[in-house]
C-alpha cells in the first residue's frame, strides 16, 4: 500500500482505469487523498446489472443513479477518454441522455452504451456533433429517432450498433456525417421492410452486417453496398431481392454466411455476386450459402484474384458444398489454399454412412487435375471410409499440392497415415496434424 501511495496522483488514476468504475470507488476507504481519485479516471467503466432485472427495487435504483451523478459531479473538471455502461435494470432514459450529454462535452474519444431496459433509450442530439469521438458503441434497446441536419463526427473512425432502431431515412443520414469512417458493424438491427438499405460510405475499409437474429419481415427488400474502398465484408443472414448498387472494387476478404427468406425466385443477387469478383479470401461459412450461390450459378463471375477459400461442411446434408465446389474451383485460377471446414464426407440421416452417396461423391474429379492449390486444409476430419475415399482423391488429383493441415483425433491420425503409405505421391506431400478430442 505505501508503495503505491508514493505514486503521483496520475500515475495512480491511470491504474484504476483498468479496473470497473465500481470496483475503483472502493479504493476511497483507503484515505482521504484516494477519495476521489478513481473518479478522476480518463476511464470510466460503469455496470449495472441483475439476474431478475425487470423487477427491479427502487432503493437500488437510486443508489446506482447517485453513483454514477457522484462520479460525474467529482469529476467535472477532468477529461474522460472512455465512458461504457452496460445496464440490466430499468432505468429512466432520462438519467441515461443526461449522463451521455455530461461524457460528450469532456473530450471524449470512446463511448458505449447497452442497454437493457423497460424504455427505448432515444439518442440525445449532442451526440451528433461531438468533434471528439472516435469510436461509438450502441447496443439494445437504442433508437435514432432523427439526425440533425447540422449533424457533423469528423473523428468517427469505427460506428458499432447492436439491435439499434433507425426511423426512415436516419441511418444514411447518419454514415453521411462521418467523413473518416474505417470500420461499421450492423447487428441484428431492425430495419423498415419497404426500404432499400443504402451503406455508402467512400472512407469505409471494413463492414459486418449481421441479421441473424431478426425476423425476415424486418428487413429491407433490398440493400445497396456504395463503398468503394472497402476491404473486409462479414455478410450474414437474409439477401435482399435486389442489390442496386455494389461498389466492391477494392474488396479484399469476405465472409458469406447467407440464406434466402423466401423463394429463389424472389431474389435477384446478380450485382452482389458479380461484386465479389476481386475478392482474395472467401470465407462461405454455411451450406445454405453453398446452396444459393449454386442455386446462381450461372452468375459466378471469375475470381482471376482468389487464393484462398474456405467453406463449410456437416455431417448430414452437405450435398451442396461439394455440388459447388467444381463450380468454385474452375472459376478460381489462381487459387493456392483450400480449407474444408468440417467432414470429407456425410452420413445419411441414421448417422450411417450412405453408399450411394459415397458413390456420387466421388464420382468425378476430373476439375482437381487444373487447379493449382498448394495447401488442403481439412477442419474436422474422422476417419471414416468415406473421408478415406474422399482425401485419397484430393491427394491423387491435386497436381501441385505441397501441404495438407488436417485437424483430427489421434485414432484418426492414424489410420490416415497407414493407408497414406499406398498412394504414390504421399512422399512428395508434407503433413502437418493439429489435435482435438473426439
Amino acid at each position: 500500500m505505501d508503495r503505491i501511495s508514493d505514486l503521483p496522483d496520475e500515475t495512480v488514476c491511470q491504474i484504476l482505469s483498468f479496473l470497473p468504475t465500481k470496483e475503483a470507488a472502493l479504493t476511497s476507504v483507503f484515505s482521504k487523498r484516494w477519495r476521489n481519485l478513481f473518479a478522476m479516471s480518463p476511464n470510466l467503466h460503469i455496470r449495472f446489472v441483475e439476474v431478475d432485472f425487470w423487477k427491479p427495487k427502487a432503493k437500488s435504483n437510486m443508489s446506482f443513479i447517485d453513483f454514477v451523478d457522484r462520479v460525474l459531479a467529482v469529476s467535472s473538471d477532468s477529461t474522460i477518454r472512455r465512458f461504457s455502461m452496460i445496464i440490466r435494470r430499468s432505468v429512466e432514459p432520462a438519467h441515461i441522455n443526461r449522463w451521455m450529454i455530461n461524457v460528450l462535452s469532456r473530450g471524449i474519444l470512446d463511448l458505449g452504451l447497452d442497454t437493457l431496459t423497460k424504455d427505448v433509450i432515444t439518442m440525445p442530439l449532442e451526440i451528433f456533433t461531438c468533434k471528439t469521438i472516435v469510436k461509438l458503441k450502441l447496443g439494445s434497446l437504442v433508437k435514432f429517432a432523427m439526425v440533425p441536419e447540422n449533424a457533423y463526427l469528423p473523428s468517427l473512425k469505427t460506428l458499432f450498433l447492436v439491435h439499434v432502431r433507425f426511423s426512415g431515412c436516419e441511418f444514411e443520414a447518419l454514415l453521411s456525417a462521418c467523413p473518416v469512417l474505417e470500420e461499421l458493424t450492423l447487428l441484428g438491427c431492425p430495419w423498415d421492410p419497404k426500404q432499400c438499405l443504402t451503406i455508402s460510405c467512400t472512407t469505409l475499409e471494413r463492414l459486418t452486417l449481421s441479421c441473424k437474429g431478426t425476423i425476415a419481415c424486418s428487413l429491407p427488400w433490398s440493400f445497396s453496398f456504395d463503398t468503394p474502398r472497402l476491404a473486409y465484408l462479414n455478410y450474414r443472414g437474409y439477401i435482399g431481392d435486389e442489390y442496386p448498387i455494389v461498389n466492391l472494387h477494392s474488396l479484399v476478404e469476405a465472409k458469406l454466411s447467407l440464406e434466402f427468406r423466401g423463394s429463389p425466385n424472389e431474389s435477384n443477387p446478380m450485382n452482389l455476386i458479380n461484386g465479389l469478383r476481386n475478392v482474395e479470401v472467401l470465407d462461405l461459412s454455411s451450406l445454405e450459402t453453398s446452396k444459393l450461390l449454386f442455386s446462381f450459378s450461372e452468375l459466378i463471375p471469375l475470381f482471376e484474384k482468389l487464393s484462398r477459400v474456405s467453406i463449410a461442411t456437416e455431417v448430414q446434408h452437405a450435398c451442396w458444398s461439394w455440388k459447388f465446389l467444381p463450380l468454385l474451383l474452375k472459376k478460381s485460377p489462381n487459387l493456392k489454399t483450400l480449407v474444408i471446414k468440417g467432414p470429407l464426407h456425410f452420413y445419411d440421416e441414421y448417422g450411417e454412412e450412405s453408399e450411394p452417396l459415397i458413390c456420387e461423391c466421388l464420382s468425378e474429379y476430373s476439375f482437381l487435375s487444373s487447379c493449382h492449390v498448394k495447401i488442403l486444409e481439412i477442419i474436422d476430419y474422422c476417419g471414416t471410409k468415406g473421408e478415406m475415399g474422399q482425401m485419397k482423391k484430393f491427394l491423387e488429383k491435386l497436381p501441385c499440392l505441397e501441404l495438407v493441415n488436417i485437424h483430427a483425433s489421434a485414432k484418426a491420425k492414424l489410420t490416415f497415415c497407414t493407408d497414406l503409405q499406398v498412394l504414390p505421391r504421399a512422399g512428395n506431400i508434407q503433413l502437418k496434424f493439429f489435435s482435438f478430442q473426439n
